[in-house]
C-alpha cells in the first residue's frame, strides 16, 4: 500500500492560509504529514510560473497537497516533480478546467479531491481515469463561540469576506448599524476583532459566488466557509443556501433573500430578531455536527483507505 503524506500548505506572513485548517485536522487524527520544501521568498515568482520537469518517482509515497489552480504548481512544489500528489483542491472555477485537466494528465494524478462536487463532475468528465472525491468545505468549529442571544447583540448587520455592496448598495441599508471588514480592498480588521464582531452580529448575507460573480462561477454553486461561521455564531444567515449546504445540514438554514426588495427584508428581520432564535440555535448544533474539518478529514481518510492507500493513521 502506498503510504499517504499530509503535506503542510506555506504560510504567507501576517496572513491567514485557510488552506493549513484542514491539514491540522488531518495531523490531529493521527495522519502521517511531511514537511513542506517550498523555495525562498525571492523564487516564488518562479515557483508561480513555472515548472520543473519530472526527475525521479518516488513510488512508495503519496503527498496529499492542499492547492488552488491558481497557484497549482507552487502549491505542489516540488513534489510533483517527484511523487504521486494526490491534490486537495478549492476554488477550481470553469476558467481553469483547461490548465488542471493539462497538470493533471502532465503529472500523472490517480486520485484528486475537490470541494465543490460541481467542479469535481466537471473535471471528472474531462479525466474519466481519474478517482475523484468530493470533500465539501468546512471549519475548524472550536474557534467559534456562540456568542450572545440576538436580541442582546449590538451590530445589525455584520459584512465579512465577500462585498455586499451589489446587494445592500453602497451606502449599505438606512437605519441599521451595518459593520463591513473590508474596505478600500484590504481586510480592516484581525482575527480577535473579526471573532468578536461574529459574538456580537444578528444578522449577515451570504450568497454564493455564482450569484454575486456570475462572470467567475459561470453556474457552480459551492458551499464556502462563512456559512459554518455564521451558523456557529448564532448569526442568523440572510441570502441562498448552496445545495452542498442543505444536503449536509437535511434543512435551510438561511433565511432566502428577496433580491428585489433586500433592504426592507433585512430590517424587518433584525426588527423581529427574537424570532429567529430557535433558528439560530439549531443552525449552531448543526454546524457543530457537520460543519468541522476533523469529521471531513476522518471520512477522507476512510475513503482513501478503501482505494488501497496507506494513511499512516496511527490511531
Amino acid at each position: 500500500m502506498k503510504r499517504i503524506e499530509a503535506i503542510k500548505p506555506y504560510q504567507h506572513k501576517d496572513s491567514i492560509n485557510f488552506k493549513t485548517t484542514p491539514y491540522t485536522a488531518w495531523e490531529k487524527l493521527g495522519g502521517a504529514t511531511g514537511k513542506g520544501f517550498f523555495p525562498s521568498r525571492w523564487l516564488h515568482g518562479m515557483a508561480f510560473r513555472y515548472e520543473m520537469p519530472t526527475l525521479w518517482r518516488d513510488e512508495g509515497t503519496a503527498k496529499l497537497m492542499f492547492v488552488e489552480p491558481v497557484s497549482i504548481t507552487f502549491d505542489t512544489f516540488p513534489y510533483y516533480a517527484c511523487n504521486e500528489v494526490i491534490p486537495f483542491i478549492w476554488d477550481c472555477w470553469p476558467q481553469y478546467y483547461d490548465r488542471m485537466e493539462k497538470w493533471m494528465r502532465k503529472h500523472r494524478i490517480k486520485t484528486a479531491i475537490f470541494t465543490s462536487r460541481q467542479e469535481m463532475e466537471a473535471m471528472q468528465q474531462r479525466l474519466p481515469e481519474i478517482v475523484m472525491i468530493h470533500c465539501p468545505e468546512a471549519v475548524d468549529t472550536s474557534l467559534y463561540s456562540q456568542g450572545k442571544n440576538l436580541r442582546d447583540r449590538d451590530i445589525d448587520l455584520l459584512e465579512f469576506g465577500r462585498s455586499n455592496a451589489k446587494i445592500v448598495g453602497a451606502e449599505g441599508v438606512e437605519g441599521i448599524k451595518h459593520v463591513t471588514t473590508y474596505q478600500d480592498g484590504r481586510y480592516i480588521f484581525s482575527n480577535e476583532e473579526l471573532f468578536d464582531a461574529m459574538r456580537n452580529a444578528k444578522t449577515t448575507i451570504c450568497l454564493p459566488r455564482s450569484m454575486t460573480h456570475p462572470e467567475t462561477a459561470q453556474g457552480i454553486e459551492t458551499l464556502t466557509q462563512r456559512y459554518w461561521e455564521a451558523m456557529l455564531s448564532r448569526i442568523v444567515i440572510i441570502g441562498h443556501a448552496p445545495k452542498e449546504l442543505t444536503e449536509l445540514t437535511g434543512y435551510n438554514p438561511v433565511v432566502t433573500l428577496d433580491m428585489e426588495n433586500a433592504q426592507e427584508q433585512i430590517r424587518d428581520v433584525i426588527r423581529n430578531i427574537e424570532k429567529y432564535q430557535d433558528l439560530a440555535d439549531k443552525n449552531r448544533v448543526t454546524a457543530l455536527t457537520n460543519g468541522d474539518w476533523k469529521k471531513r478529514m476522518d471520512q477522507l481518510m476512510t475513503r482513501l483507505g478503501e482505494l488501497g492507500y496507506n494513511i499512516g493513521r496511527s490511531n
